[in-house]
């Protein structure tokens, strides 16, 4: 854990503790008024887990203490990240459209929470289960942008590795599966598969992300191993569309990406 992420979520727990010790609480009356369970309450309390923005919103309500744990929650949900994506986050809260293309994993937004478990377990595998909770309560969390009023309009290109690399299991990966199925028929999402037959294109350097925001320029974010970099530069974005748009007329429509999805799931039982 990062000394910015311990102290967070060592001020959220203490703050927690304080509070429900000044009213005379255990962990189980305290869960029962928040609407959870004590044992959830000892996890946060422990460090065991990163506290939920809903359970930090509970918190403030319950205890009289408006901002106070939502506040902590949202630093500590920060510092949970790879200091090379936190300042990513702003833009992905803001943007009114967010373009994708994956090449090594489901984009974090779509992941399902045994999905990016194993993800992350895979990628820090020196890392403790709190750390690994954490994390993944944190990535998790970050899909609340698509159930706000007004959702950013998603529309990824994954490559066909993405679907067919099992991982952490075949339950896992059918899960996660069924999740991409599903989101595929809602509205504000689109899905596109860019099949192993494609042979040649653009996306070869790596993945890509792309924030169109309402108010502010549009920006790009790219990523390698442990590191990745914020495109701000207009050229640079414009190349970047420029990328998608290519990768884009290469892949399958959406509506052959979904049936190549759900023929994939289907030889996942096989």
């Amino acid at each position: 854990m990062s000394d910015a992420e311990s102290s967070a979520a060592d001020y959220f727990a203490a703050e927690l503790k304080a509070q429900r010790a000044q009213r005379g609480w255990t962990q189980a009356e305290t869960g029962e008024k928040i609407g959870y369970s004590g044992s959830y309450v000892s996890d946060i309390e422990r460090g065991a887990r990163l506290a939920t923005l809903e359970f930090a919103r509970a918190c403030d309500r319950v205890f009289g203490t408006p901002k106070t744990f939502e506040r902590w929650q949202e630093v500590a949900k920060r510092a949970a990240y790879p200091s090379f994506f936190a300042p990513v986050l702003p833009f992905e809260q803001e943007a009114a459209r967010i373009h994708g293309w994956s090449v090594g994993a489901v984009p974090g937004l779509l992941q399902t929470e045994r999905y990016a478990r194993s993800v992350i377990q895979a990628g820090r595998p020196q890392a403790d289960d709190a750390a690994i909770e954490r994390t993944v309560t944190a990535r998790v969390e970050r899909q609340s942008i698509l159930a706000c009023g007004c959702p950013p309009l998603l529309w990824y290109v994954l490559h066909e590795a993405v679907l067919r690399h099992v991982i952490g299991d075949q339950e896992t990966m059918g899960e996660q599966l069924d999740k991409l199925i599903k989101a595929a028929g809602l509205p504000g999402i689109v899905l596109q598969v860019l099949p192993f037959m494609a042979h040649d294109h653009a996306g070869v350097e790596g993945p890509i992300t792309i924030y169109e925001r309402p108010s502010a320029p549009a920006v790009g974010y790219t990523e390698c191993h442990r590191g990745g970099r914020i495109v701000e530069d207009n050229d640079e974005v414009i190349d970047l569309f420029t990328v998608m748009g290519m990768l884009r007329a290469a892949a399958l429509s959406p509506r052959d990406s979904l049936a190549l999805i759900k023929q994939i799931r289907r030889e996942l039982d096989d």
